[in-house]
C-alpha cells in the first residue's frame, strides 16, 4: 500500500527537486569522490501563461543509443554528506519509490550532465544511474507510464528515487504530491513487458467527459484533494472506488462536461494550480 501525507497542499512543492551545479566532470575510476552542491529553497510550477497548450501530447522521447555524458558520470560523487557510485550500466535497472519533480526554478539552468534544464520536456534525474538513461516511469496509483530520458542527478532525498520534470509530471498525473512510482532502464533495441494493468470502473462511453485529476490508495487523500479542487471554484467532483493489482483506487473526477471546450478550460485551471488531469470516459 502507498503511505502518503494528509494534505494535497501546494507546500509540498518544497520537497521538489534540489538540481546539483556545476555538473560534476568525469574522474578515473577510484579517484576520490566529487562533491556536488545543492541549490536550496523551494521550487514550483510555472505560470499558467508559459504552459504550453500541448502539454499533455508532447511525445515521450524515443530511447536511442547515446555516449556517456562527459558530466555528470564521475566514479563517485558527495551531496548533502551521502556518497553515491554511479553505475556502469543501466542494463536490467528497475527500482520502485517515491517520485517528485522540479520546474520554474531550475528553468534553463544547467543539469548534471551539461544540458539546460527544460522543464516542458520529458527528463528526469537520479542518483546513480548513468546520464544520459532512458527509462520507463509507471505511477504505480493510476498506472499511467511514460518514457523520459534521465540527464540530471538527484533527488538527494533518502526517501524518493527520481525527480521529474514538471511535463513528465503532468503526464503521469502527479503534480499533487509525490507519489510511488517504478523505473525500468530501457536499453535501445530490446522490448519491456508491459506496464501492469490497471483495472478502473470508467464512466460508460455514451457519457459525457470526466477529467482524472488523480488516483490514490488511500481515500484520506482522495478527499483532501477534492477539497483543494473545491477551493478552486470547480464544484463537479467525484470519488470513484477501483482497484489496481487487488489493491483499492480512489479516483479524484472532475465532470461531467457538456462539451470539450469547457473539459480544456477546467484542465487549463487546473494546470495553473500546479495539478495536472487526464481525459476519461468518452
Amino acid at each position: 500500500m502507498i503511505a502518503r501525507g494528509l494534505g494535497i497542499s501546494l507546500l509540498l512543492l518544497t520537497l521538489a527537486a534540489c538540481t546539483v551545479g556545476p555538473p560534476p566532470k568525469a574522474t578515473p575510476r577510484g579517484s576520490s569522490p566529487v562533491r556536488v552542491v545543492v541549490t536550496p529553497g523551494a521550487d514550483g510550477p510555472p505560470k499558467a501563461s508559459e504552459i504550453p497548450p500541448n502539454l499533455m501530447d508532447i511525445p515521450e522521447p524515443v530511447p536511442r543509443a547515446e555516449p556517456k555524458s562527459p558530466y555528470g558520470n564521475p566514479p563517485s560523487y558527495t551531496a548533502l554528506g551521502s556518497t553515491y557510485r554511479t553505475l556502469e550500466s543501466a542494463r536490467g535497472f528497475r527500482e520502485t519509490g517515491l517520485a517528485s519533480w522540479y520546474g520554474r526554478k531550475f528553468q534553463g539552468r544547467k543539469t548534471s550532465s551539461g544540458e539546460p534544464f527544460d522543464m516542458f520536456k520529458l527528463t528526469a534525474a537520479h542518483k546513480t544511474l548513468p546520464l544520459p538513461t532512458f527509462a520507463r516511469v509507471t505511477n504505480l496509483s493510476n498506472g499511467q507510464s511514460i518514457v523520459v530520458r534521465i540527464n540530471d542527478r538527484g533527488p538527494f532525498h533518502s526517501s524518493r528515487i527520481i525527480d521529474l520534470s514538471y511535463a513528465a509530471a503532468a503526464k503521469l498525473g502527479m503534480l499533487g504530491n509525490p507519489g510511488m512510482v517504478e523505473i525500468e532502464a530501457l536499453t535501445p533495441g530490446e522490448e519491456l513487458p508491459p506496464p501492469g494493468k490497471l483495472e478502473l470502473p470508467r464512466p460508460a462511453p455514451a457519457q459525457p467527459g470526466y477529467l482524472q485529476v488523480a488516483a490514490y490508495s488511500d481515500p484520506i487523500n482522495a478527499v483532501s484533494l477534492k477539497g483543494e479542487i473545491t477551493r478552486l471554484g470547480i464544484t463537479n467532483i467525484e470519488i470513484r472506488t477501483g482497484t489496481f493489482n487487488g489493491d483499492p483506487i480512489h479516483r479524484v473526477l472532475v465532470g461531467p462536461f457538456a462539451d470539450n471546450a469547457a473539459l480544456v478550460d477546467v484542465r487549463n485551471r487546473l494546470l495553473g494550480a500546479g495539478l495536472a488531469a487526464e481525459a476519461v470516459g468518452r
